[in-house]
C-alpha cells in the first residue's frame, strides 16, 4: 500500500510510521510520497533523510478547487493508495474527499468530538483543554468526511490530564501545554500506525448509523495480540530516546 502523507509542519507522525515500517511492525506498506504546502518544514527534512519523494505545493494564491486538481493528479500518477493528514494546516476540499473516499485518514489530537475547532494548532488544542479542567483527552485517527477535523473514528487512545499538568498551568501555562503536547504526541506516535495497518489489512468498515457514517474495526484478539507485540520494538526505541521514567509514566 503506497502512502501519501500531507505534512506542513514538524513531521513527528511520519517519522514515527518510517520508523514502524522500518522494525517491520507495520507491514504490507510504504510511504512514497509527502505533499507539503509549507516548503521547509521539519516534514520534509524527515521525508528527505529517509528518501521519500517530497512535493512542495504551496497554497497561497489558489483557491481549494484549484489546488486539489492539480494534487489529485499528482497522487494519481504515483498509484498511492492512501493519504494521511497529520500536522496539516489547510483545508481538505470536496475534490480530495470524493477522489479518496475512505482512503483519506487523519490524526487529532483530542478525543472526537471534543476540543475541534476548524485548522487549530496542536497547541491550541492543548491550551483548550487546560482551560476546560477536564481529566482526560486524548488522540483521534479518523477518515475525512465533511471537512479536515471530522469524520468517521477510526481509533481513539485516551490520555489523562494529571493534577500536576494544572497546577504548572496555573504559574506557567505555555510549560503546561508543551507538556501535556509532548505526552499526547506519543500517543499519537502509536495509534497512527496501528490505524494504517488496520486499514491496509482491510479490516475498517464502514456502516451507515442514524444517518452518519460509522467506522467499525473487525480486528480480532488474535490481530491485536500480535500488533502489540510488534509495537513492542517501537516502544523501546522510544524508551531508549526519552528514558525509561518518560515512557512508563504516559504508556502503562
Amino acid at each position: 500500500m503506497r502512502i501519501c502523507f500531507l505534512a506542513s509542519r514538524r513531521g513527528t507522525n511520519l517519522a514515527s510510521v518510517i520508523k514502524h515500517i522500518e522494525l517491520g511492525i507495520l507491514r504490507g506498506c510504504e510511504v512514497a510520497l509527502l505533499v507539503t504546502n509549507r516548503p521547509g518544514c521539519g516534514a520534509e527534512k524527515v521525508a528527505e533523510e529517509s528518501g521519500i519523494e517530497v512535493l512542495q505545493m504551496p497554497h497561497l494564491g489558489l483557491t481549494v478547487a484549484e489546488y486539489e486538481e492539480r494534487l489529485v493528479k499528482e497522487l494519481d500518477a504515483r498509484g498511492i493508495d492512501l493519504v494521511v493528514a497529520a500536522g496539516w494546516d489547510w483545508m481538505i476540499g470536496r475534490r480530495m474527499r470524493e477522489a479518496y473516499r475512505w482512503r483519506l485518514m487523519a490524526i487529532h489530537p483530542s478525543l472526537h468530538p471534543s476540543f475541534i475547532k476548524p485548522l487549530s494548532l496542536a497547541e491550541e488544542v492543548h491550551r483548550d483543554v487546560l482551560r476546560s479542567g477536564v481529566k482526560v483527552t486524548g488522540c483521534t485517527v479518523y477518515y475525512v468526511e465533511r471537512n479536515i477535523d471530522t469524520g468517521p473514528i477510526i481509533l481513539q487512545r485516551p490520555v489523562p490530564v494529571l493534577e500536576s499538568d494544572y497546577r504548572l498551568y496555573r504559574s506557567d501555562p505555555d510549560a503546561a501545554v508543551k507538556r501535556l503536547s509532548e505526552r499526547v504526541l506519543l500517543h499519537e506516535h502509536l495509534l497512527l500506525p496501528k490505524a494504517i495497518q488496520l486499514h491496509a489489512d482491510g479490516l475498517v468498515r464502514i456502516v451507515e448509523l442514524y444517518g452518519r457514517s460509522i467506522a467499525l474495526v473487525d480486528a480480532d484478539e488474535e490481530w491485536e495480540k500480535k500488533w502489540n507485540e510488534r509495537q513492542q520494538k517501537y516502544i523501546e526505541v522510544v524508551r531508549t530516546r526519552v528514558g525509561e521514567r518518560e515512557v512508563i509514566a504516559v504508556w502503562p
